[in-house]
């Protein structure tokens, strides 16, 4: 069943990449198959060698950190072994034993495991893999094994190679990596001549996921951990191919281009790309074959081939970084695997894949001369207070008396060498080998010298712990710095310090890319797909290796059982204090050091810190795209971000996506992600949103363009995105802003707030004021009786003192979904029984509509005493007015607001009030513009997520006080109040405004009306034509079905249900025509 090794062929291309005769055909392997495959042998391996070896058996039984170091292992010996497959069906190892497999090989072995089972007490099988991965390091020309260095190096394997496994076990793990279960149940041969090394890259990614597990009768298991639509352990996901694609189109291909205009191939191989986080290599790889496929056009016809072309590219060009040793190994497989060549060595990567935090060291050596930031020296876990006092206390001292040296002039001698190096020749063995020894020799020199030293000591002023009866004088201060900058240091009192800082694999850009950083002014492209997490130690997944009974506790009973810890497992406890003292300084240094000031707060998103990184790291005339949540650009926490690259012209595109599709399927379908390319001097930016396909990129109709002016102009107070699905939508959002000015514009003070207005989160939150509640059970139980829609306290039955503000009086607990447009009787509790918890809500009916005296249920009440002190010092208003702050797609509208009598309300609803009060004419003007088609229109383009926030709302366009004369406010107010004032309760806001008589009827057909009188002069307002009003209704109806955008979809479904024609749309449109027949104001 061994398949047949295929003969190298002649072709521009890689055999491997055209497909081989030789490959039987259906044999192709899915990732699902390769996944499978590779955890069972994960499992077999794991298993093999834990019972051949007691004293590691007994060592994992009882730290877990063993069992992930062993695991960490048997991850690395199972993808060196699918590599060495892959190599061998390739034609790349055993050239001088071309009659047939050796004993030492991994289709050896496969038919091995084939013929037999293997037995329990023999282990040549095992021992001569190990033979093969030794001998592989330097080469074994008796038996055909090429030198493939760091590739096949046992240095990794510390545990694997000083253990025994019986054949049994081994050839098990081999039967599984080299087949797979084919149609009928029968196994069938792996067809590794059509595997990429990008599907590998895929199943690679997905393993470091798995975690370990020893159950008590000593059986090996492995946990794939099932944490539903949370980010995973890593957090990071492998990208699709077709998202790399896209994202290459907007950042590589533009700079080779330039590149190659200017230099031709020279040119193309001057250019320097990095993934900051490249996990398996996905995003590097693609960029790798994209330029070899453009150097070999631009070479002479005959001039070597693709091969030759891919491995120049990637020696030269490619680079990147990842804080998983794993990742990283996993990258510089996956290269050498794509550029393997006969007869030719594995071109050395070690100076440009490197291990080390990407966000966490110097990024700048200036910093180095202002000091350490005051900020490090912050009580952390068990750090003594008083010991950090007097760090702080120095390191001002330090910096007020000392002087800072010129420390930049140090970069060039290592940048300089650090070139030299790279240019060294790597065509045989013997060069790979010394050029590898040169760099680690300019590295050790590099971390050595005072520029190295004094960089570990800034970041080790932030790690270091200062737990009581330490020396203040061995933590790193700004005078400790700068005497190693000097070369004046006392070198092994900073020793300690200066290992915390390699200890959490710091990582210096200055230093570990000098050459490119210093002479270069950084890198040409950076691209990637970075961790999507926040920076803060998990202790679930923290626990899962190391002890899973304490991460499947919740809450509480999940801190007791660390504690106890202290004295059941005090070094797996020091262990996790220390991760946890970790992840905090690392959090205090994104937030403190200075070098990430527009995206170094809050709880530290890991992807914006990865944007700002970009800005840090590419040229002026570079790129950088990355594939980050959308969040980026319409968050408020990340909003001074994208506030940056709007207003410096570095937003060169965003493309939006929704994952329904998905194109992440370890992802909620709703969550929305984007392609991010920044560069500079951008004129105007293109933005394309809710794609759901990567084929939709180059759909026109999907794509509009901004300029910062507009953007400016759209969203003044955060610089965020809008959402538009079309063209049209940017255009028509456009448009409106032109004529019509934000809510607010914080930036213009009080007259960017024409409105004077306030925004509040309800009155009570339903959590933490919970206590103030009460239910009708529990009033009427208490002796309290009905006083309309109140209880009185027995004791003060009285109606002449309703707001005597001792509590004798309870009033509703408003909700925002109880309450609809103009109607704050939409929805109750009456019918609903038992618990409160209920997302929506039976609607109120026609009959108790058409009563004034009727009102709505509410599940709690709360002392009207407390809803005065929350109002403070507002006068008893007349009403109140709030939105829902929880948008849903299955709501007919985006932002739902409605007037409500002066109750208690919940945090559900946002209030707001205008300086003029509820009492003021003008203030309805307010409310039907808020209320109005149109203005929904807008705010649908604004609302990125399902949460409607202040910072949304007050960019939201609204006509100001000044805009209405006396015959609008005539217009608009009557209308106003005839849909408002259906119910007794709402009296003081009609009295309010004017109105002596009774409660209006409640007329269906003749509320419609009025509502669509008032949409329609809102969108003359707004200065819409009628074609522009027929696309606000329905962009169908205008730009045909399959146009890429909805507006008001539910709002029509619903009226076609229910009235059989889309009511709205016709009422509108015909109050909209009537109205420009009679040249009604306001069109200006």
């Amino acid at each position: 069943m061994m398949p047949p090794r295929p003969e190298p062929i002649s072709t521009p291309f890689p055999a491997w990449r055209q497909g081989n005769a030789a490959c039987a055909e259906g044999q192709e392997p899915t990732q699902a198959h390769l996944r499978a495959g590779m955890r069972a042998a994960l499992l077999a391996l794991g298993q093999g060698v834990l019972d051949a070896n007691a004293d590691l058996r007994d060592a994992v039984g009882a730290d877990g950190h063993v069992l992930s170091c062993l695991f960490d292992e048997l991850l690395r010996l199972v993808c060196r072994l699918a590599f060495l497959a892959e190599l061998e069906a390739r034609g790349l190892l055993h050239a001088s034993r071309a009659q047939g497999p050796s004993g030492h090989s991994f289709f050896y072995w496969l038919a091995q495991a084939d013929a037999s089972e293997g037995a329990a007490g023999c282990f040549a099988a095992w021992d001569g893999m190990r033979h093969v991965l030794g001998a592989m390091d330097a080469g074994d020309p008796g038996r055909g094994l090429p030198a493939l260095g760091a590739l096949a190096h046992p240095g990794g394997l510390p545990l694997m190679m000083a253990a025994r496994m019986a054949d049994r076990d081994f050839l098990s793990a081999i039967r599984s990596l080299g087949c797979r279960i084919g149609e009928g149940g029968k196994p069938r041969p792996v067809d590794w001549c059509s595997i990429g090394s990008g599907d590998l890259a895929s199943v690679y990614e997905g393993l470091l996921e798995i975690r370990p597990c020893l159950a008590p009768d000593g059986l090996f298991m492995l946990d794939d951990g099932g944490r539903g639509n949370d980010r995973r352990i890593s957090g990071s996901y492998y990208t699709p191919d077709s998202l790399v694609q896209a994202l290459l189109d907007s950042t590589l291909d533009p700079v080779m281009d330039r590149a190659v205009a200017a230099g031709g191939a020279g040119g193309l191989l001057a250019l320097r790309i990095i993934d900051p986080a490249c996990g398996g290599g996905h995003f590097l790889l693609g960029a790798a074959r994209r330029m070899a496929a453009r150097l070999v056009a631009l070479r002479p016809p005959g001039q070597q081939g693709y091969q030759a072309a891919l491995r120049d590219v990637v020696a030269r060009c490619i680079h990147g970084v990842d804080c998983n040793p794993m990742a990283v190994e996993l990258t510089r497989m996956a290269l050498w695997i794509e550029t393997a060549m006969p007869g030719r060595p594995l071109c050395f990567l070690g100076a440009n894949i490197r291990c080390g935090n990407a966000l966490l060291g110097v990024a700048d050596v200036a910093v180095l001369e202002t000091g350490v930031p005051d900020g490090a020296y912050r009580v952390l876990g068990n750090d003594d207070p008083a010991v950090v006092r007097r760090c702080l206390r120095r390191n001002q001292r330090a910096k007020a008396e000392w002087r800072a040296p010129d420390c930049r002039t140090l970069l060039a001698p290592l940048a300089a060498e650090l070139s030299a190096l790279r240019g060294m020749a790597e065509d045989t063995a013997q060069e790979v080998a010394q050029k590898q020894q040169r760099f680690e020799a300019w590295w050790t020199g590099v971390s050595r010298s005072p520029l190295g030293r004094a960089c570990d000591l800034y970041v080790a002023a932030f790690m270091l712990p200062r737990p009581a009866g330490s020396q203040a004088d061995m933590v790193p201060t700004t005078d400790r710095l700068w005497q190693e900058l000097a070369g004046t240091g006392d070198g092994g009192c900073m020793d300690a310090a200066i290992h915390t800082a390699i200890g959490a694999r710091t990582l210096h850009w200055p230093l570990v890319f000098a050459d490119i950083m210093v002479e270069r002014g950084g890198f040409d492209v950076v691209i990637g797909n970075p961790p999507w997490d926040v920076m803060q130690l998990e202790e679930e997944e923290y626990f899962g290796t190391r002890l899973s009974a304490i991460s499947a506790l919740k809450g509480a009973a999940r801190k007791a059982a660390i504690t106890a810890l202290g004295t059941a497992r005090p070094e797996l406890f020091a262990r996790f204090t220390r991760a946890r003292r970790q992840s905090e300084a690392m959090g205090v240094f994104v937030r403190t050091s200075g070098r990430f000031p527009l995206a170094g707060r809050g709880r530290g998103n890991t992807y914006a810190l990865f944007t700002e990184l970009s800005l840090a790291l590419v040229r002026d005339d570079g790129r950088a795209g990355l594939i980050v949540p959308t969040g980026i650009a319409t968050d408020a926490m990340t909003a001074p971000l994208l506030g940056f690259l709007v207003d410096e012209r570095r937003l060169a595109q965003l493309v939006d996506f929704e994952n329904s599709a998905p194109l992440f399927p370890g992802v909620h379908r709703s969550f929305k992600f984007c392609l991010l390319t920044i560069a500079n001097a951008v004129a105007a930016t293109r933005f394309a949103c809710f794609l759901t396909r990567t084929q939709q990129c180059g759909d026109t109709r999907r794509s509009f363009s901004l300029s910062a002016g507009d953007i400016a102009r759209i969203n003044p107070n955060t610089r965020t995105m809008p959402v538009f699905r079309s063209r049209m939508d940017a255009a028509l959002t456009r448009a409106i802003y032109a004529r019509v000015q934000v809510f607010v514009d914080e930036a213009r003070g009080p007259a960017g707030n024409p409105w004077e207005v306030e925004f509040r989160q309800g009155l009570f939150n339903m959590t933490s004021d919970s206590s103030l509640f009460r239910t009708a059970a529990q009033l009427a139980g208490g002796g309290w009786r009905r006083d309309g829609t109140d209880w009185l306290h027995p004791a003060r039955m009285a109606r002449e003192a309703p707001d005597n503000g001792d509590g004798s009086r309870y009033v509703p607990l408003y909700e925002a979904k109880m309450g609809y447009f103009y109607d704050h009787r939409h929805a109750g509790y009456a019918q609903r029984k038992g618990e409160r918890g209920h997302r929506v809500l039976p609607q109120t009916g026609l009959r108790e509509h058409c009563d004034p005296a009727f009102e709505i249920m509410p599940h709690y009440w709360v002392p009207r005493n407390e809803v005065m002190r929350k109002i403070g010092n507002m006068s008893s208003p007349s009403a109140f007015f709030g939105f829902r702050n929880i948008m849903s797609p299955t709501n007919e509208r985006t932002f739902i607001c409605n007037l409500l009598p002066p109750w208690g309300v919940g945090n559900s609803m946002t209030l707001l009030s205008p300086g003029m009060g509820w009492d003021d004419p003008r203030a309805a003007c307010l409310i039907a513009n808020l209320s109005s088609l149109p203005f929904d229109f807008v705010c649908r383009q604004k609302a990125g997520g399902v949460n409607l926030n202040f910072f949304i709302v007050k960019q939201l366009p609204v006509l100001p006080p000044s805009f209405y004369s006396t015959d609008d406010v005539d217009f608009i107010l009557p209308r106003v109040l005839e849909l408002t004032f259906t119910s007794n309760t709402m009296a003081p806001f009609a009295r309010g405004m004017g109105h002596v008589g009774a409660p209006f009827a409640w007329d269906v057909a003749r509320r419609a009306l009025l509502r669509a009188e008032l949409d329609a002069w809102y969108a003359r307002a707004y200065g819409l034509d009628r074609r522009q009003l027929e696309y606000v209704l329905d962009p169908h109806d205008v730009m045909g079905a399959d146009y890429p955008s909805q507006t008001f979809r539910v709002l029509r479904k619903n009226e076609m249900a229910t009235f059989g024609e889309y009511r709205t749309r016709r009422l509108v449109l015909a109050a909209y025509d009537r109205q420009e027949m009679a040249a009604l104001r306001p069109v200006s």
